[in-house]
């Protein structure tokens, strides 16, 4: 039959051929065709895939399918292997193998592989039928389409709005928002119907044929298959004036022609709808309980009918109209027993467990034991690299045991631990609150209680994780182990709650009930950040390192991420950067451990951090923003406040005040509990923000006040940055606020006392003191005891207050030293603002000749780039890959990808190419 044109989808065509030559030029997209099945997405993605071909686009197709939905990542994977060369041709990454690699892991090669790809040619990605898409394929998506923005990269996605899931309708909302073109298809309109038939039949359908077509509902899939099954089987007489149906009954047709093979035949015919539209011979057979060569006479019997047709190494349904009929027509025990059937012959030949459990879940009835533990085994299996995927395995097999089966509610628990390992908190709460309706036994309640205490106080949900942990713990005749565990979950919730000591307390009753390596590491950890808060940094890190060392006897948790961080964290502290980092490293290779995916937010505030400390105010801007990008991508939103709390501050250094009043409104709408970490450093960030923007001291003093309660005995604030304590009297000074000044001085030099021989607590204690009564000569010291510092912005700091201090003594030569010191550091960091301070208060004692502000940025072109942006811009135009680069420039590679998005926006570029152009032309000198 002649080719057919796509009537009724001109509109689409012609935008999808826009994205194809806007990725052959180079730049990224995305676009999404929903529609209900057979209204031609999949036409379009062909149509689309072969204008890409002819581009010299490689192409990397897959189709999320029902059956294997509970095998994560298949999808993607398949069209990655599939094109022509494979983007993955590593045998680790066979459907077979991927599930003993984690999550994220798995997403950063696959980022790799198309990061390489990419080098040599633009790519089309294309992934049908999305509604099926698991979990892991959803995330995988998400994230690869944001860090590959700025690549060549064309990603196609299309679904059927039913049945619909909740990670799918956020994952496409998602990227309408960030720009995707949206097309969704309507039924087609009478005319375009008949543009189809009759392009189809090379006739014009009568008007009786017309009026069958009609009930097809504008529906072109079913119309083609409709039309293409009665072509074949002589249904239509078809000459020069038009095509006419022949009388009878379509359904009476369908019917006769199976009913003319073999039975044997429609047997096969029969199994093999089973498995869809296509199958493979093999699997027919095992449930037939025949041999391969028994049934091959059939198969070319059913060949030869037009039934069946070849596809690769399986064979499929001639039309998905005659695969629905087969199936349609088996009565509901039949299909049923099929299914169960095809699961059993799977597992007794060594088959994949999500296949069969994907037909196990088609063929059970409530109270099939056998069925429960197969779908028990195929949550096993997946749990690691698909924690949601398991826990609806689970909740499958709880639906299938009798209510009164005893290990019904172990089973509900265990869901609901897997439902909030994949951050599906809302199901796995009301799933609890279900099951806590119940009478359950003790042990199951307590460590139901417990997961909801561990997630709820993860979250910053103090109050109710105390209460489900408090509860469980008046439980009667719970084992220690539990108990351990309850005790571990409360004392995080102390610590979020922000009462330290009641932490410490409960993390002792942790060690003492349960020393098994799991419990007392968990605690110790807890303990540790509870005496970082309380400012006892030393014996935070002994503490922490004991958790480290005692997780050391239990394989399974030496690699355990949030330990690693949370040491580097309190290194950082200590002064001790380098160590800091190394840790810091340690952890970020084991980041993608299962069930561990949310510490890579915790790990971008921890480098962020870093790297405001250390004066690199533009990676840590980056790497801020990396870490709310992954924040989105892992809906994990523990550590924001923190990391925008970072970014704010960041940001106010550099005179970049809209971002920083951004970044503090989100932080304070994600505040969940107004006396934890993330609370206090929103308001310390504030105040940094308003000092910047030159605000009132007394307005600046109100943002603090939660703060200043706290003094002097809560050092929580002053213990992440020795630069607090010292801007705290100096604030309370200048408003004239007597009392709070010595209260932040006499905590200031607290702190130094707990943490003797900690340079830059020593020094800060030393600046307060001299603030406090204004001694010159102290503030003086203080600058002396920065030189060894590794925070050159504390050292500015601290040379800005001695030169005040020496002008108010008529020492203006001293004073001037003092400036140009904390000039040079400054302009070193990049703090435009607090430079600027500096250079107007030397012009007001050295005259007017001397530079009164720096020459501001701009925002866009060449000029606008900042010096860490244009550092990753010069080694991307040599052709090295973000993690090259990140290797290049000590940096990870989400602040790498975060400099060359502003880069591209900036420079309005969208590719690697148009970039490269940009930096030769403006340094020819390039390397590349």
């Amino acid at each position: 039959m002649p080719h057919r044109s796509l009537h009724g989808r001109e509109t689409e065509v012609r935008r999808l051929s826009e994205s194809v030559m806007a990725v052959a030029a180079g730049h990224g997209c995305v676009s999404l065709v929903e529609g209900t099945a057979g209204l031609g997405k999949s036409g379009l993605v062909l149509e689309t895939v072969t204008s890409a071909r002819s581009l010299g686009i490689a192409v990397a197709s897959g189709v999320a399918d029902e059956l294997h939905r509970v095998s994560p990542l298949a999808p993607l994977l398949a069209a990655m292997r599939g094109c022509s060369p494979p983007i993955l041709g590593d045998a680790k990454f066979d459907p077979v193998h991927v599930l003993d690699y984690d999550a994220i892991w798995l997403i950063d090669q696959l980022e790799g592989a198309l990061r390489r790809t990419t080098v040599r040619q633009p790519v089309l990605i294309t992934l049908d039928d999305m509604q099926w898409a698991d979990s892991l394929t959803v995330i995988a998506v998400r994230a690869l389409s944001e860090r590959l923005a700025t690549s060549p990269i064309m990603w196609l996605l299309s679904r059927r709005p039913w049945p619909s899931t909740p990670t799918v309708d956020a994952l496409f909302t998602d990227l309408v928002a960030g720009g995707a073109i949206s097309l969704r298809l309507a039924p087609l309109e009478s005319a375009a119907v008949a543009g189809v038939a009759g392009d189809l039949l090379g006739a014009a359908p009568d008007d009786a044929l017309l009026g069958l077509l009609e009930k097809c509902a504008g529906n072109p899939s079913v119309v083609v298959d409709l039309l293409t099954t009665l072509a074949e089987q002589d249904e239509l007489i078809i000459d020069a004036a038009s095509a006419r149906l022949l009388p009878g009954s379509l359904d009476q047709r369908l019917r006769g022609w199976l009913t003319q093979v073999a039975p044997l035949t429609r047997q096969l015919l029969d199994v093999a709808s089973i498995f869809g539209r296509t199958f493979d011979v093999p699997s027919v057979a095992r449930i037939l309980h025949r041999k391969v060569a028994e049934l091959l006479p059939s198969v070319q019997e059913a060949l030869g009918a037009g039934l069946l047709v070849e596809e690769g190494t399986h064979l499929g349904f001639q039309h998905g109209l005659i695969r629905d009929a087969v199936y349609g027509a088996l009565p509901p025990d039949a299909r049923r027993i099929l299914h169960r059937e095809a699961a059993d012959a799977l597992l007794a030949t060594g088959g994949s467990i999500s296949e069969a459990a994907a037909h196990a879940i088609n063929g059970a009835e409530p109270g099939d034991a056998q069925a429960v533990a197969l779908l028990i085994r195929a949550s096993d299996d997946v749990a690691a690299a698909a924690p949601g995927t398991a826990g609806d395995l689970r909740l499958r097999a709880v639906d299938l045991m009798p209510y009164n089966d005893a290990g019904r509610p172990r089973r509900v628990m265990e869901a609901v631990g897997l439902l909030l390992r994949a951050r599906r908190t809302a199901e796995a709460h009301a799933l609890a609150d279900v099951a806590l309706r119940t009478d359950l036994p003790a042990e199951v309640e307590a460590r139901l209680r417990f997961e909801l205490a561990d997630s709820l106080g993860i979250a910053g949900y103090s109050a109710s994780a105390l209460h489900h942990a408090r509860t469980a713990l008046g439980l009667q005749g719970i084992d220690d182990s539990t108990r351990a565990l309850l005790f571990a979950a409360e004392s995080n919730a102390y610590l979020v709650a922000g009462d330290p000591g009641a932490a410490l307390w409960a993390g002792e009753q942790a060690i003492t009930t349960g020393r098994r390596p799991v419990r007392a590491g968990r605690a110790l950890l807890t303990m540790g950040t509870a005496e970082r808060v309380r400012g006892r940094l030393t014996r935070s890190l002994e503490l922490v390192e004991e958790a480290i060392e005692v997780l050391g006897s239990d394989a399974a948790e030496t690699r355990r991420v949030e330990f690693h961080w949370t040491r580097g964290r309190t290194l950082m502290a200590l002064d001790r950067f380098d160590e800091a980092e190394a840790a810091f490293d340690a952890a970020s290779r084991w980041v993608g451990e299962p069930g561990m995916e949310w510490t890579d937010v915790f790990g971008c505030t921890c480098r962020a951090m870093l790297l405001l400390h250390q004066g690199e105010l533009d990676d840590a801007v980056a790497e801020g923003n990396a870490g709310l990008i992954r924040a989105e991508e892992l809906e994990s939103w523990t550590y924001v406040p923190e990391l925008c709390a970072v970014l704010a501050e960041a940001n106010a250094y550099r005179g970049e005040f809209g971002p920083a009043r951004r970044q503090l409104r989100r932080g304070i709408s994600m505040v969940c509990e107004p006396r934890s970490v993330g609370a206090h450093r929103l308001a310390w960030a504030t105040a940094v923000v308003d000092e910047a923007a030159g605000e009132d001291p007394s307005r600046v003093l109100a943002h603090l006040a939660s703060l200043y309660e706290k003094l002097p005995d809560g050092l929580q604030v002053l213990a992440f940055d020795p630069m607090v304590g010292p801007c705290l009297v100096g604030l309370a000074r200048r408003a004239n606020d007597a009392k709070r000044a010595g209260m932040a001085a006499e905590a200031t030099e607290s702190l130094g006392r707990l943490n003797r021989g900690v340079i830059s607590f020593d020094a800060a204690g030393i600046q307060a003191g001299g603030l406090l009564d204004d001694d010159v000569d102290r503030l003086v010291a203080a600058v002396r005891a920065f030189e060894a510092s590794p925070r050159p912005l504390a050292r500015a700091r601290a040379a800005e207050d001695a030169a005040g201090g020496l002008f108010e003594q008529s020492r203006p030569a001293e004073a001037v030293k003092q400036l140009e010191l904390a000039l040079a550091e400054y302009d070193r960091a990049g703090a435009v603002v607090l430079g600027r301070r500096v250079r107007e208060r030397l012009s007001e004692v050295t005259g007017p000749g001397r530079e009164r502000s720096t020459v501001r940025r701009p925002a866009f072109g060449w000029s606008s780039l900042t010096a860490a942006e244009l550092r990753v811009a010069r080694l991307a135009a040599t052709g090295l890959t973000n993690r090259a680069i990140a290797d290049e420039l000590d940096l990870s590679p989400h602040t790498v990808e975060s400099h060359l998005r502003h880069a591209f926006h900036k420079l309005d570029v969208r590719s690697r190419v148009e970039l490269t152009r940009v930096v030769l032309t403006r340094e020819p000198t390039i390397d590349g």
